[in-house]
C-alpha cells in the first residue's frame, strides 16, 4: 500500500513539474501587467510542434531540437507581447483589453497550427528506448519523466537565479511593485517586458515538449494543460512564483491521486474543487500577498 502510494507521488511531481513551468509563466505576467496571459495554450503547443519537427523533419538531436523550440516559441512570444500587448500598454488600456488580446493571439496561434499542421494526433519522434523506466523495487520512474522534471526544476533555478542575483532581474521584482514608479527610477518598460515574455517562451516550449512526448502533438493540446497551469497558480498565489510551483506539484499529486483510488474521469472535479476550497480560506493562495512584493 506504502509503494502503491510513494509510485503516485513520485508520478505526481513529474506532472506537476510541466504545470509549474506554465503556471510560472501566469504568475510572472501577472506580477507585472496584472492580467492573465492567455495565449500561452497557443505557446505550448507552437513548441510542441517545433521540437516535433526539428527532430521529424530536420533529423536534429533532441538537445538541439529543445534548444531550436525554446528560441522560437521565445520569439513568438515576444512578437505577440510587441504587436497584441504593448500598443495597449503604451496607452494605458483596461488590464481587461490584454487579456482579450491574449485570447486573440492565443486564437490565431492554434488555428494556424491546425491548418497547417492539421489535428491529427501525433506521436513525438524519439526512439523507443527513451521511452523506457527505471525499476526501483516495485517502484517504476519513466525516463522521460526524471528528464521532464530535472529540465523543468533547472529552468525554474535558472529563473529565480536570473531575478533574485542580476541588476535586470532585480529591474523585473521593481516592476512587479509599482510598474509605473520602476520606469521613474530607470527601469525600462520595454526591457522588462522583453525579459518576460522571453523567460515565459522558454518555459512554455519545455512544457510543450514534455507534455507532447508523454501523450500527443496536436493543436489543441495546451487546452486542459494551461488551465491547470492557471488553477495551480491561482492556487498557489497569483504572482507568487514560489506558489505556483508550490501549486503546481499538489495539484499534480493531487491528480495522480485521484486517478489511482478513484477515476480518471474526476481529475478536474477535484482540481477545481481544490481551487475553490483553498480560495475559501485563503483568498490570496497559499503564498500570494494581498499587497507587497509578489515576485
Amino acid at each position: 500500500m506504502m509503494l502503491v502510494l510513494l509510485q503516485q507521488v513520485i508520478n505526481g511531481v513529474s506532472i506537476g513539474a510541466i504545470y509549474s513551468l506554465l503556471a510560472v509563466g501566469y504568475a510572472l505576467v501577472y506580477s507585472v501587467y496584472n492580467f492573465t496571459n492567455w495565449a500561452f495554450d497557443g505557446f505550448m503547443a507552437f513548441g510542441a510542434f517545433m521540437g516535433f519537427a526539428a527532430i521529424g523533419s530536420l533529423a536534429m538531436p533532441f538537445w538541439l531540437a529543445m534548444i531550436f523550440s525554446m528560441i522560437l516559441t521565445a520569439i513568438l512570444s515576444i512578437l505577440s507581447e510587441k504587436l497584441a500587448y504593448a500598443p495597449l500598454r503604451v496607452r494605458q488600456a483596461p488590464r481587461l483589453f490584454m487579456m482579450i488580446s491574449a485570447m486573440g493571439v492565443n486564437l490565431a496561434v492554434v488555428n494556424t497550427l491546425n491548418k497547417t499542421f492539421s489535428g491529427v494526433m501525433r506521436r513525438f519522434p524519439i526512439p523507443d528506448e527513451w521511452i523506457t523506466t527505471y525499476d526501483f523495487g516495485e517502484i517504476s520512474i519513466g525516463r522521460m519523466d526524471i528528464l521532464a522534471a530535472i529540465i523543468a526544476f533547472v529552468c525554474l533555478a535558472l529563473l529565480w537565479w536570473f531575478l533574485f542575483r542580476t541588476r535586470w532581474g532585480l529591474g523585473v521584482r521593481v516592476s512587479s511593485i509599482d510598474i509605473d514608479t520602476a520606469a521613474l527610477m530607470g527601469v525600462s518598460n520595454n526591457k522588462v517586458a522583453f525579459i518576460i515574455f522571453f523567460a515565459t517562451g522558454v518555459l512554455s516550449s519545455v512544457a510543450g515538449v514534455f507534455f507532447g512526448i508523454k501523450y500527443a502533438v496536436y493543436p489543441l493540446m495546451g487546452g486542459a494543460v494551461t488551465i491547470k497551469a492557471m488553477i495551480a497558480s491561482i492556487v498557489g498565489g497569483l504572482g507568487s512564483l514560489p506558489g505556483a510551483v508550490l501549486g503546481s506539484l499538489l495539484l499534480g499529486v493531487l491528480e495522480t491521486m485521484v486517478s489511482g483510488y478513484v477515476s480518471s474521469a474526476y481529475r478536474d472535479v477535484f482540481a477545481f474543487a481544490l481551487l475553490i476550497i483553498l480560495l475559501l480560506f485563503f483568498p490570496n493562495g497559499l503564498m500570494g500577498r494581498e499587497k507587497g512584493e509578489k515576485l
